[in-house]
């Protein structure tokens, strides 16, 4: 890595005295070592952390060097002065190979290659040796294109293979002829190098950067101490300040950096989704005009309902933990932090549940641990849905649909075991630990999670009604496939859950529904739609199905805080929240 140029002097020995006067006391000096912007983060790294950052930016470093190496010969062209020749330094420093350091101040210094070089030599015949082989081997390989074609028909060597012989040859020959004599214009080169770098190393150093610094040689850390050789230097030394603003930089954009990421792969997703609605509406408008807008909304409703059932479920998991919510506040809060998730950032949604629970007497660990156990169970449910109607599909019906399969059946152990109570409730108490908190103390039981999944694997069966309902028109499916419609839209909801980058899902879960309903649609239906046909009426319903969530996610809090307007306002009075009494102890509450 880089070497940090050290804004102080390195302390004198110290030196001999008398037996009878002892030494005066001085502090060791701290050993220079190699740094770089890892070691100006806001937190210190473990050794394991530390050890795959630094060969992470080790290969990012290398990667950047050559990617600066490849834009410094068009920047040469464009930019005044020395053009691209501190891009190509910088280029060069950061990219690693054995003997970088000897090579570069070589050529920087203008040395010029000797007579009878060997290693020119060398590098002469190697060269005349491979590349005219690799030349030939690229011609071979692109023997059929309309540029190459004729030429090699030309030659004939699409007729005999020994032309391919006969122009290796001549190739490594007119290589020898160029390169044996050509020391003399490399000399002539490394002169011009040597002149542009007396002129470019001051320039370089007024901005905190040293090309070619001194090397450095062992010395005593302390008067009586072992010699301790510091590290070799690059070819270049940045000073620190630019390692701490680089570092400051990272750290205040990241988060940034992480939201735009996500807002691009988003929209590059709904245009490929947009796109063949676009160009094959004429085509496919009349089956999305069989929507039918009583559908929508009964289908709506479903879903409300489902939602409110989901409330409920979370409900009864904080009465496991030993919070009793009513019923009509649960309903809205947990509606209300549903909505939170569309807002950039994966925090919001477990942030706004916890300030919104927190009047009603339940404790942020507590609402984050709830949050935690019902996204996993309704997670796992999705899966075992989508598990099992893929199942079918993949081994009965058509084998294209096992790929979804092994994908699904894969997350069914993995959830099953972190839902174990002694695994979950394990992992909470060392996060709990880790943050200082005390731990739970009343937990749900084994059979409560069994009961609860089984209930909620009822409820999406009503979810999945409701989906085959808005979908059917347009599709014209049979009741015997609602099977396809339920494993396409459990699997697209679980990969919108994972894709943490996604506010909601929204994007993932519509790419994936169209993936998976072109795996499990009826072959009828299949044979219907052909090329972007197909993609542009499932991104219909993708969309539709979107907007059919919304709708129903509005429904929901819409008549949740119609019935618990008291507590959503804050009024006195509102039920269930945790009022203090100013006549009882510090630490003690009423409930109203």
């Amino acid at each position: 890595m880089f070497q940090t140029l050290s804004d102080t002097s390195e302390p004198n020995h110290p030196i001999a005295t008398t037996a009878t006067s002892p030494p005066p006391q001085q502090a060791p000096a701290a050993p220079l070592v190699a740094t770089s912007f890892l070691d100006y983060g806001t937190r210190p790294l473990r050794y394991g952390q530390r050890l795959f950052m630094t060969y992470a930016w080790l290969v990012l470093k290398n990667v950047i060097g050559w990617l600066l190496i490849l834009f410094s010969l068009p920047a040469g062209a464009l930019l005044p002065g020395p053009g691209g020749i501190p891009m190509f330094l910088i280029g060069f420093a950061m990219i690693s190979f054995p003997g970088k350091r000897k090579l570069t101040a070589r050529v920087a210094r203008g040395k010029p290659i000797p007579k009878n070089s060997l290693t020119y030599q060398w590098g002469v015949a190697i060269t005349c040796v491979v590349a005219p082989m690799a030349f030939l081997l690229y011609v071979y390989i692109q023997r059929d294109d309309p540029w190459v074609k004729p030429l090699l028909h030309l030659c004939g060597a699409d007729r005999h293979g020994i032309v391919y012989v006969a122009a290796y040859i001549l190739l490594a020959g007119a290589l020898w002829v160029l390169l044996w004599p050509g020391r003399t214009l490399i000399n002539w080169g490394l002169q011009i190098v040597a002149r542009i770098r007396r002129k470019v190393r001051p320039l370089l150093r007024r901005y905190g950067v040293d090309l070619l610094p001194a090397r450095r040689r062992r010395r005593r850390l302390t008067a009586d101490g072992p010699f301790q050789r510091e590290p070799d230097s690059e070819i270049l030394e940045i000073h620190e300040r630019h390692y701490r603003t680089a570092s400051i930089a990272w750290n205040r954009s990241k988060p940034w950096l992480r939201r735009a990421l996500g807002v691009v792969i988003t929209a590059v997703i709904f245009f490929w989704i947009f796109k063949p609605i676009h160009k094959q509406w004429p085509v496919v408008s009349e089956q999305m005009r069989d929507t039918n807008p009583m559908r929508f909304l009964i289908a709506s409703v479903m879903f409300g309902l489902f939602l409110a059932f989901r409330a409920i479920s979370w409900r009864r998991i904080l009465i496991g933990l030993g919070h009793r919510v009513p019923v009509a506040p649960a309903i809205r809060i947990w509606s209300t932090s549903e909505l939170a998730r569309y807002l950039p950032g994966a925090i919001w949604q477990v942030v706004g549940r916890m300030y919104l629970v927190r009047p009603y007497g339940v404790s942020g660990s507590v609402s984050s641990t709830s949050q935690v156990l019902e996204l996993t169970v309704f997670l796992l449910a999705n899966v075992i849905i989508a598990a099992g109607c893929f199942l079918y599909f993949g081994v009965k019906v058509n084998e294209e649909a096992r790929p979804w399969l092994y994908a699904s059946m894969a997350l069914v152990p993995t959830l099953a075991a972190l839902l174990h109570p002694q695994i979950f409730y394990g992992i909470v108490d060392r996060v709990m630990a880790r943050l200082k908190r005390p731990t739970l103390a009343d937990r749900l039981g084994g059979w409560a999670l069994i009961r609860m999944l089984g209930r909620i694997l009822v409820a999406l069966l009503w979810q999945n009604a409701a989906v085959f309902i808005l979908v059917q028109p347009v599709l014209d499916l049979k009741i015997d496939h609602w099977w396809t419609v339920s494993a396409a839209y459990c699997l697209a909801w679980c990969a919108g859950f994972l894709a943490f980058w996604a506010p909601g899902g929204i994007g993932v879960r519509e790419i994936v529904f169209i993936g998976a309903m072109s795996v499990v649609l009826p072959e009828q239906t299949l044979a219907s739609l052909q090329g972007e046909n197909r993609v542009a009426l499932l991104g219909f319903l993708a969309i539709l199905l979107r907007l059919w969530t919304f709708v129903g996610e509005i429904l929901l809090t819409a008549i949740a805080y119609l019935f618990d307007y008291r507590g959503a306002l804050n009024l006195p009075g509102a039920k269930g929240r945790v009022v203090r009494d100013r006549s009882l102890p510090a630490g003690q509450v009423d409930l109203a």
